[in-house]
């Protein structure tokens, strides 16, 4: 009987346990689609206090904190959850969110890089990676300049988005814009080269 109960009492506790994390999960997610984020982040952090190592909670708890431009504290977050699990596609994606966004555009490109490598090539983030990868080389060309074989990788990245997005809005400039950047570029023997 009383091994029943410990069963019983075990069984109610490990159901607690994943019903709490459900509901920190939905009420987080509900409040970043609602664009409270001071809310999600309080949820998030008060999930972690009840899970520790939950990375799901800490990679939304990093998101909040991105979308509320904290871009330094959410990637203190991403580059923990990473070191436990570096090929956690939340944690990366999200980083490479915050690094763009934070105008850290070579630390976007390793990210979204490290991305591509583990997205299914027909999800919307596939070339989602693609076009912030070139737009980051684009944003560097302006101002640091890119070697060639970093600019054919901005060419490729923006080729392949509108191979998988023909239709898209931006589709149009972007085809211009490579049009023109290959007409510009130099040859392969200037080591870098700054397109304003």
């Amino acid at each position: 009987m009383r091994q029943l109960i410990f069963v019983i009492l075990l069984t109610l506790v490990n159901f607690t346990i994943a019903f709490g994390q459900d509901t920190y999960l939905e009420k987080g997610n509900t409040y970043l689609n609602n664009n409270e984020f001071d809310k999600a982040e309080q949820t998030f952090s008060d999930g972690i206090k009840a899970n520790p190592t939950n990375l799901i909670y800490q990679c939304q708890l990093g998101l909040s904190l991105v979308k509320q431009k904290r871009f330094s504290d959410a990637e203190k977050i991403f580059v923990e959850v990473l070191a436990i699990d570096s090929i956690d596609v939340a944690a990366i994606w999200y980083s490479g969110i915050g690094n763009f966004y934070a105008e850290q555009d070579k630390q976007a490109i390793s990210r979204f890089e490290k991305a591509l490598t583990l997205l299914n090539k027909e999800s919307g983030q596939y070339y989602s990676a693609n076009w912030f990868i070139g737009t980051c080389y684009s944003n560097l060309l302006k101002k640091d300049g890119l070697t060639y074989a970093e600019t054919e990788r901005m060419f490729e990245c923006y080729e392949e988005y509108l191979k998988l997005q023909p239709n898209a809005k931006d589709a149009e400039k972007i085809k211009e814009y490579v049009e023109r950047k290959k007409k510009r570029r130099p040859s392969s023997n200037v080591l870098r080269w700054i397109d304003r």
